[in-house]
């Protein structure tokens, strides 16, 4: 079966061209339909491959497309043929028609992807809010529970206290790295994201954006493999610190206790590879091409928190260091998430 959503091109020259192909197509479907039908059904054959042009390439090439059938017509099957002079008068009233079907509905179809888009905009919107209304509840209330136990209950012995106040320190780290995010995307959709670059070694990077999980990889094993003779990238330390930051905490979440996690970083082909690897749950196949994209998230058995921004910023990042990342899944379990930077050894 042919997928209709990707044969037709986005590309403005492309529609055009594929209005004409189908122009094209509606002559040969009629020239060999002549014998079987009259030339005011054979004009249906336009018509479809005006509505056609409307629903799949757009306003423009669904005009082009009438206009075109009108000329094709007139010229292939109106006495006298071969011509564009019209000895019937009547089919000038099939013209006009046929060119008025393009422009009402290509119009339709205009005004009904606005409604689907706005819908769509809507939908999203309240996702995002429900989410973020979730992510940002979770914490405030273990915070104002924990902090409110420590003050009503005073004679609390040492060792509980000090979990409450860590429980407390953690949420609050999670808000913050939740409005980060949602300020971060704010940037990135102004397009205010501005890159301040300079030559830095990967292994500052990786390290401090470690030195933020102290807490959190107590009980992870890391492995870092980053050789010394790796050539420093041209990059903004801050933001790419950022998507460390956020990777990493990822590869912590999705992965058990105890489970060791790997940052690598090669040089190949101009491009420093650096590789962060779990060996969490993986990614189903169908989503690894969309785990990048903006509020997306992966659907799980368990609860997992987050609102689907962090892998999205990660790509705005690195693809504004004119960068690549990419997910991968690995044998025998778990995900890698890869990064490309330029350089030049």
């Amino acid at each position: 079966m042919i997928d209709t959503k990707n044969f037709f091109p986005k590309t403005s020259k492309n529609r055009y061209l594929y209005a004409v192909v189908l122009v094209v197509a509606a002559s040969l479907a009629g020239h060999l339909m002549r014998n079987l039908f009259s030339n005011t059904n054979l004009v249906m054959f336009y018509i479809l491959a005006v509505v056609v042009a409307a629903l799949k390439l757009g306003r423009g090439p669904s005009i082009l497309a009438a206009v075109l059938g009108v000329l094709f017509f007139d010229f292939l099957f109106v006495h006298p043929y071969y011509s564009f002079a019209v000895a019937d008068t009547e089919y000038l009233v099939t013209f006009l028609v046929l060119f008025i079907v393009g422009i009402v509905i290509s119009t339709l179809v205009e005004d009904t992807r606005h409604v689907g888009l706005m819908k769509e905009k809507d939908k999203m919107q309240t996702a995002l809010f429900n989410s973020i209304s979730h992510d940002l509840r979770t914490p405030i209330a273990s915070i104002t529970g924990a902090l409110s136990t420590l003050i009503e209950n005073p004679e609390l012995d040492a060792v509980f206290q000090k979990e409450l106040l860590e429980t407390a320190s953690e949420e609050a780290g999670r808000m913050n790295q939740l409005v980060g995010n949602l300020l971060d995307m704010a940037r990135v959709e102004a397009g205010a994201l501005k890159i301040s670059s300079k030559l830095c070694e990967v292994r500052d990077v990786v390290g401090s954006a470690l030195n933020q999980f102290e807490e959190k990889l107590r009980n992870k094993n890391i492995t870092i493999k980053i050789p010394a003779e790796l050539p420093d990238v041209l990059m903004d330390f801050s933001l790419m610190m950022k998507v460390l930051v956020n990777l990493i905490d990822n590869a912590v979440n999705y992965s058990p206790a105890g489970v060791e996690l790997e940052i690598e970083a090669s040089y190949r082909n101009l491009y420093v590879e650096l590789r962060i690897s779990d060996r969490g749950l993986g990614i189903p196949q169908e989503d690894i091409e969309h785990v990048f994209d903006k509020f997306y998230r992966v659907k799980r058995p368990q609860s997992f928190k987050g609102t689907g921004l962090g892998l999205s910023i990660c790509r705005s990042i690195v693809e504004a260091h004119k960068g690549r990342i990419r997910a991968e899944n690995r044998s025998g379990g778990g995900t890698s998430i890869v990064i490309l930077l330029p350089c030049q050894k």
